[in-house]
Parts: structure tokens; sequence; C-alpha cells
């Protein structure tokens, strides 16, 4: 398959219902937007979102200028939110996260940009976290841990918005104020596996030593700017599980046919895990799709 080609083969798709009693499954909402569901003995769900983006702004409305999020698409997929964590601050996974944590009052954790952004669109700064790379923080029935990371450098050899958001963002804000900030990977331990969100195609190895993941959702656009990206995190992270994300047209609503990003080649991602020598398993979500883990 060319690596322009945009359609994708439904037979790659994982269908499963929602897993009404599994004490850990994930959600994936497009992007690198995930929910991950864990459930307590007593059976008590806690809710914790990933880089959500469902606003989904088309191109036109990107490239016209200023943006907010789009309330009702996110009240449309975010039933319940105890809290929500984003790897880095792009709009395309930073734009609805402040809206979730006012609207459910949601504790929100990210990069000291991630704060900035929340804190300027009137989040109460008491639930406004920023983590800091190794240190674990609890958060419900999981440990949260975020661990220094880069961005894929796909835009001719660079990083697209780089910096950091510096003071409160003025909303509603264009694309580009949204600076990639600090990059973080986030390990969620706790329950019967552990996750590790890459939200960009990139990893530092040496921030990882010592760590693994059952279960990695990974980012597979830009991952050719990144050499041998694939099989450098699974060394990394040792997973029994992948989970490929930010693959399909972000800037399409969430309800149209799915497409991937030109040039991503979501078919020699899975050929890559696959060609792996301790051969994880790998399940390509549809937008909206669960799968239990445990």
């Amino acid at each position: 398959m060319s690596r322009l080609q945009v359609s994708i083969d439904p037979g790659w798709l994982h269908h499963e219902p929602k897993p009404e009693h599994a004490r850990l499954a994930v959600q994936w909402w497009g992007t690198a937007g995930f929910r991950v569901l864990h459930r307590a003995d007593d059976g008590t769900p806690h809710h914790l979102w990933l880089d959500p983006h469902l606003s989904r702004h088309s191109l036109w409305e990107v490239a016209r200028g200023a943006l907010s999020p789009k309330i009702d698409r996110i009240e449309a997929a975010v039933d319940c939110a105890d809290a929500v964590a984003v790897g880095h601050s792009h709009f395309d996974h930073a734009i609805d996260a402040p809206a979730i944590a006012e609207r459910h009052r949601a504790r929100i954790y990210g990069s000291s940009s991630m704060a900035e952004i929340a804190l300027g669109y009137g989040v109460d700064a008491s639930l406004v976290h920023t983590l800091e790379p190794g240190v674990g923080v609890c958060e419900g029935p999981c440990t949260l841990t975020a661990f220094r990371s880069q961005h894929s450098k796909f835009a001719f050899g660079r990083v697209p918005a780089p910096g950091h958001v510096r003071e409160p963002l003025r909303w509603p804000a264009r694309a580009g104020a949204f600076r990639v900030g600090d990059v973080l990977g986030l390990h969620i331990a706790g329950g019967p596996a552990s996750i590790y969100h890459v939200g960009s195609a990139d990893l530092i190895e040496a921030e990882l030593e010592g760590v693994q993941a059952d279960v990695v959702l990974a980012c597979t656009v830009g991952r050719y700017a990144t050499e041998n990206f694939t099989h450098r995190l699974i060394d990394a992270l040792r997973p029994k599980l992948v989970i490929p994300c930010h693959w399909d047209q972000f800037w399409r609503p969430i309800e149209a046919p799915v497409r991937q990003i030109p040039t991503n080649d979501l078919g020699a991602f899975l050929d890559e895990v696959r060609s792996h020598p301790s051969r994880p398993e790998v399940r390509v979500l549809p937008i909206g799709g669960w799968t239990a883990l445990g």
C-alpha cells in the first residue's frame, strides 16, 4: 500500500462490545485521545482521559483563525471524567482538555504549558496540576507518572509550534498559540495491566530505563522522521499489546468515515509491530471503540 493511501482495510479494525464489567478498559476517540476506565473492587468506575480531541476543527477552521472547544461535541462524547492528562500541548492534544476539566470538575495534568492553557480557559487552579517527570501521582485507583519524551520532527526536520506557553492563554486562540511545551509520555499503573501513552512518534530510551508497560498506546503519524521508531518503542517498554493512535485525519468529524493521514501507512505500522521478535498483539480500534484489558 502506498504511503499516500488514505483508506484503511476494514478488516484491520478490532470490534468488541463496551466492557460492562472489565476492571480495566480503554476507548479510543481519534487522534491521540483515549478514555481509560478503571473499576474498583466494589465496581466504582474511574474515568481518566488522555489527550482528548473531540472538537476536530476542520482545516478551514484552523486556517481561518482563533479556535475554541466545540462544547456540543465534547458533551456528546464525555459522559464522565474524573481526570484529564495531556502529553504535550499542541492544539490537537490540548484544546478540549480544559473544557472537560471545567465541566466535570476533573483534575487536569500536564506540562507547565498545559497548565497555562487550562488557567487561561478559566479552570479552577485547584484542579490544575503540573507533572514532574519521574514522580508518580495518585489518581483514583491508579498511579500516573510522566516521563520525558520528545516530539517527532516530521515538519522538514523540525517540531511544529515549538516553545512553551508562558502565561495564561487568551481564548479563543489560533492553533499556533498552542506551543508544544514539554513532551511527556504518560504511564498509568494500577489494576490488571499497566499502560503507556505515546502522543508523538518519538522517545528517549534513557528516560525509560526500568519502565515497562503491558499496553502501549502508540502514535503512528510522523514515525518515519524517527529512526526505527516502532521497534525501539517495543524494545524500551516490552508491551504485550500495542494500540495505534493518531493515524486518523483529525480534521474530519468523528461521525465521518475514518480516513488515515496521508504518509501515515497504518498497514506498514501493523507489519512493523508484528515483525518485532517479541510479537506483541496489535489492535486497531474504531473511533469510539472499546477494548477490555482485564
